[in-house]
């Protein structure tokens, strides 16, 4: 999702960039907690007629399960910060629960370039990028190609263009 959090004047602003998290926590471990009860079940119910061995999978199962859980939770609480003044745009990634700063970015205004690499279609980027003699970030990268268009016409709001491309290409140095 791209939030506009403020806006203090026509050049100056800050984007919250976050994924679409549809399940909070608690429903997370609701659904975790039901299937590895309905896993536990049918392991039970197998260990009782006599196949004992399908315990030991259904832990790993299980196990399995949480750890991609935690790890959807994690990606879930993940935040990227774009504040834009006159003279620089601050970018800032962090996730967590507590907000565990990732990297901080800072970028001269003169000198960004925002490169927008066009997909498919014709409308929709595949990627953004800030360029800069301080170095190239993608931006947004869990957006959707919706969402990333979105953040390119709120970065065009605050007199920053964006330069469309179909493809990067790479060359060797």
């Amino acid at each position: 999702m791209v939030t506009e959090v403020g806006r203090y004047s026509p050049r100056c602003a800050c984007i919250l960039l976050q994924p679409n998290q549809s399940l909070s926590v608690s429903a997370n471990l609701w659904v975790f907690f039901s299937l590895v009860a309905v896993s536990l079940g049918i392991s039970l119910a197998f260990a009782f007629a006599g196949a004992w061995m399908i315990l030991p999978f259904a832990g790993l199962e299980m196990l399995l399960l949480a750890v991609l859980f935690a790890y959807v939770c994690l990606e879930g609480t993940r935040r990227e910060v774009i504040r834009i003044d006159d003279k620089q745009v601050v970018f800032d990634c962090c996730r967590g629960f507590r907000g565990q700063s990732i990297y901080h970015r800072e970028f001269t205004r003169d000198s960004l370039v925002v490169l927008v690499r066009m997909g498919s279609g014709t409308a929709e980027p595949a990627s953004v990028s800030f360029s800069g003699p301080e170095g190239c970030l993608e931006v947004g990268e869990f957006l959707t190609d919706a969402e990333k268009a979105e953040l390119v016409e709120r970065l065009g709001h605050v007199g920053i263009c964006a330069r469309k491309e179909r493809a990067f290409q790479l060359h060797q140095f």
